[in-house]
């Protein structure tokens, strides 16, 4: 056995015990404790996944690579711990940086069924239901009995109903500000078509009309003013012509 090897085996049995030691912590509660030893875990696996040789001429490479039990429990057990992380912050209610982990844990080992489950959990809370409905869906083809997943199932199904009542309020929502600007718009349409009050002229009183005289009123010239009125108007032209 090699020495990288039995570093490596140092290694993951260090990792290990921090898992374990995390997993006290969460068992009580302790969030940030455990989450510190899944961390410190993480540290001492870190660089051991795919670790390959610097020998790049050498044969073996271009064949196709063997099972390496190691390699393997090295992967597994770092899938572990990003669930397990996953799990710390379902509980913190950091949804995406649950989604984000879990998503780490089964990259590291694609069959880790709690990793897609503490996905799932975080996915509904934090409003994706069309991603959740599909990791449900592979859950319940490995699961199909599993009373965790039907609960899920149930949560996934009033969240979609949460959702459809919050859609339907916000389009209801929509639609009367709409009209209400539409109305709006419509009254001060209106509103500039009219004249306004001041712009009409007042209607004048009775006392101001002025009444025209009756006909039996008008007084016609007698004969003899007619034949003055003529005299001095000859009187007039002879003096001109003078």
């Amino acid at each position: 056995m090699s020495n990288t090897t039995t570093n490596n085996e140092e290694k993951l049995v260090c990792a290990k015990n921090e898992k374990d030691k995390g997993n006290e912590f969460f068992k009580v509660g302790n969030i940030t404790e455990a989450l510190r030893h899944y961390h410190q875990a993480l540290f001492y696996l870190n660089g051991l996944q795919n670790h390959k040789s610097f020998a790049i001429f050498r044969k073996e490479q271009e064949e196709e690579p063997k099972n390496d039990p190691l390699q393997e429990e090295i992967m597994k057990t770092t899938s572990v711990i990003y669930s397990n992380m996953a799990a710390c912050l379902i509980k913190n209610g950091k949804w995406s940086k649950a989604i984000e982990y879990s998503d780490k844990a089964l990259k590291n080992d694609p069959e880790n069924t709690k990793a897609l489950y503490r996905r799932v959990q975080a996915l509904i809370k934090d409003g994706n239901t069309t991603k959740a409905r599909e990791d449900l869906k592979k859950l319940k083809e490995k699961n199909p009995d599993d009373a965790a997943v039907k609960r899920e199932w149930q949560n996934l199904l009033e969240k979609e109903k949460e959702q459809d009542r919050k859609q339907r309020k916000e389009l209801g929502g929509m639609f009367n500000r709409a009209r209400k600007q539409e109305e709006k718009e419509e009254a001060k349409k209106q509103q500039n078509q009219e004249p306004k009050i001041s712009e009409i002229k007042e209607e004048p009183k009775i006392s101001e009309i002025k009444e025209e005289p009756k006909i039996s009123e008008i007084k016609e010239p007698k004969i003899y003013e007619i034949k003055e009125d003529e005299q001095k108007i000859t009187e007039i032209r002879e003096s001109e012509d003078e």
